[in-house]
């Protein structure tokens, strides 16, 4: 018997485009892991998180990257009952490195007891539809303890889409989901 659409049927033809679609879905993934130190317990309960280092791109500066994503992190740390603020100063912005000792002295002044320092060291925005490009988002964070300057704990995550998308979906959707595995690496 010759297969054919005809032979095949109407939840054949759905059964295909149903896997195909499982297999593509299946291409993106979202990653997140505590590196070193151990996880920030609830009594830290007052933190300071600085403007993530801006990525590169090709060589050229990606702006708003990084402070929209501080800015995604506090938000995630908020939401564990913790009180968390983004230092709003203009010793530190998105478009250069953050100093450990300036941070810590700067949020210990402010009466936090974290600083979280962080960089966005991957971030492309190129999936459009059918475009063939994968988004990619990663992140480190450091928490310093204000008091000592010393490292606590670090988490890093990446979270990439698929291969084709079916809309424009700007990689910045990455933001929130990958907030969220960082604050659980974290935190307790």
């Amino acid at each position: 018997m010759k297969l054919t659409y005809k032979n095949i049927g109407v939840s054949g033809i759905l059964s295909f485009v149903l896997l195909v679609g499982l297999v593509f879905q299946g291409c993106a993934s979202l990653k997140a892991n505590r590196d070193m130190g151990v996880k920030i317990s609830k009594s830290e309960n007052k933190i300071m998180v600085f403007p993530f280092r801006n990525p590169y791109y090709k060589g050229v500066e990606l702006e708003g990257v990084g402070d929209t994503f501080a800015i995604s992190l506090v938000s995630e740390i908020q939401s564990t009952g913790r009180t968390c603020e983004l230092a709003e100063s203009d010793d530190f912005k998105a478009n250069k490195s953050v100093k450990v000792d300036d941070a810590c002295a700067y949020a210990h002044q402010k009466g936090a007891g974290i600083a979280v320092i962080g960089v966005v060291t991957e971030w492309l925005d190129g999936a459009t539809q059918w475009s063939g490009t994968v988004d990619v988002a990663a992140i480190t964070v450091n928490a310093y303890n204000t008091e000592n300057y010393k490292l606590i704990s670090s988490a890093s995550g990446r979270q990439n889409g698929q291969w084709f998308t079916f809309v424009n979906a700007p990689a910045t959707r990455f933001m929130r989901p990958l907030s969220q595995e960082v604050v659980k690496a974290l935190f307790e």
